[in-house]
């Protein structure tokens, strides 16, 4: 038999069963198979699974006073690119002398309440961009935490500086992950559009090549602005953009590049364009292709 819809107001998202309680929704029916059952009384539709962002707010009503999300869970409340599945356990902190949640699906921590560092994110209680990125320390690679910091000080909606990110990694003191913290830090840069970006500047940095400016305007000889780019050598007057596949299948956005290309070249500069397989398999291609450029260029 096929289970009784359920009401108009939960349908579409997931609930705990208080919330089925007061819409009239009985234990049984939310023991139906059409339903999945991520932890201990949150419910979600199986035709109708909810994104990364929404799994994470599933958890609000079963959070204890003083409770935050945290580590990459946060990240994810911030739109911030981190390496995380969107059926990943939830990562949440508690205030000692709380007791760390023990549910299917979270991942339990606890902090002292002197060095918690929590705002409010769609709602839930989470680390602020600067704590969750020293939080990620434990958990992330090198590079994924220079990846992590650019898109912190760079995103304007984290309202965080490379400074925040040092105080914030000063007051975490001795703790796992720190030297991996202390050695990115040295490399979060401002204006990175996109993690392949930082990528991209790794690779040449490593290279041992100029580090390029990040988001540098191209002007015409009036003054007139033709474009940013993603990094660019404003003295030797060479460019490069990183693209990704929007570029390609976006035709809008192909016919604005081959514009802005034909106008930046008639202005002297050498337009060096990078793809994902130039991070990756022909790294050491394209890095020898922008060194000759760069060589030629003085």
């Amino acid at each position: 038999m096929r289970p009784r819809p359920l009401p108009p107001a939960l349908r579409d998202r997931a609930f705990d069963v208080h919330a089925a309680d007061r819409a009239g929704v009985s234990r049984q029916r939310l023991r139906r198979s059409d339903l999945v059952r991520p932890t201990r009384s949150i419910r979600w539709p199986r035709d109708r699974p909810p994104d990364a962002v929404q799994r994470i707010r599933a958890l609000r009503p079963v959070l204890l006073p003083g409770q935050f999300i945290s580590h990459v869970s946060a990240a994810v409340l911030w739109g911030l690119p981190v390496p995380v599945d969107d059926g990943a356990p939830v990562h949440v902190t508690s205030p000692i002398p709380t007791a760390q949640p023990r549910r299917t699906g979270v991942v339990g921590h606890r902090i002292t309440p002197d060095r918690a560092d929590v705002v409010e994110r769609w709602g839930m209680p989470a680390s602020t961009p600067a704590a969750l990125w020293v939080d990620c320390g434990a958990m992330l690679t090198t590079d994924e935490l220079i990846v992590l910091g650019d898109a912190i000080v760079t995103e304007p909606r984290c309202r965080t500086t490379i400074d925040d990110l040092r105080t914030a990694l000063v007051r975490a003191g001795a703790r796992a992950g720190v030297r991996k913290l202390r050695t990115a830090i040295e490399l979060v840069r401002v204006g990175a559009g996109s993690p392949q970006e930082t990528r991209a500047r790794l690779a040449i940095v490593r290279a041992g090549l100029p580090e390029p400016e990040l988001q540098v305007e191209v002007r015409d000889e009036a003054g007139s602005f033709i474009g940013r780019v993603d990094m660019a050598y404003p003295r030797h007057r060479v460019l490069i953009e990183y693209e990704g596949d929007h570029h390609r299948t976006d035709a809008a956005q192909w016919a604005s590049d081959l514009r802005r290309y034909r106008e930046a070249e008639r202005l002297g500069w050498v337009v060096v364009r990078w793809s994902r397989s130039d991070l990756t398999r022909y790294v050491g291609e394209a890095i020898e292709h922008l060194r000759s450029v760069l060589t030629r260029r003085g």
